[in-house]
């Protein structure tokens, strides 16, 4: 399980933070998402190039989940970091409130996580299945997949 970090005596100084893996193409694609959402609210680094300047977060912990870091040194964690991204542009805030109030969807987000960071490499092409390989203009296509699986379920219903 990724390691939770509280905060950074070493805070970005205008905007918050989004800290990711620069060479993981699943990270890579769901910051362009990200960035859409949030605009120019949050700033967008991959650790490779600024986890020297968190002189108090060792590198590998970057490594392991995305953080969010505040302007107040506050850091986000893994789901929730990218929960607060939403939450902050007024998207789907039940999803930080949630994370921040129950301990069972923090759990649960938490072990989803790992999973997916578990197995980047297959959540990358389920990914692309579901929304296209352009993460800036997402295709509805995971709408396709559910229909198909409601009408095969009807279908084998009636048939049965």
């Amino acid at each position: 399980m990724f390691t939770k970090i509280q905060s950074t005596a070493f805070p970005p100084k205008e905007r918050p933070l989004m800290v990711y893996d620069g060479k993981c193409g699943f990270c890579k694609y769901w910051v362009i998402r990200w960035k859409k959402i949030s605009g120019l609210s949050v700033d967008y680094k991959p650790y490779q190039e600024v986890a020297v300047n968190f002189k108090d977060i060792p590198e590998h912990y970057f490594a392991e989940a995305v953080r969010c870091i505040e302007i107040d040194g506050k850091v986000f964690n893994g789901p929730d970091a990218a929960y607060i991204t939403y939450f902050r542009k007024g998207k789907v805030t039940f999803l930080h409130k949630w994370y921040s109030n129950n301990s069972w969807f923090q759990k649960l987000s938490d072990f989803a996580y790992q999973f997916i960071a578990d197995n980047r490499n297959v959540m990358s092409k389920i990914t692309i299945r579901l929304f296209g390989k352009n993460p800036a203009n997402p295709k509805p296509y995971w709408k396709y997949y559910l229909l198909a699986i409601i009408v095969i379920t009807l279908t084998a219903i009636i048939l049965s």
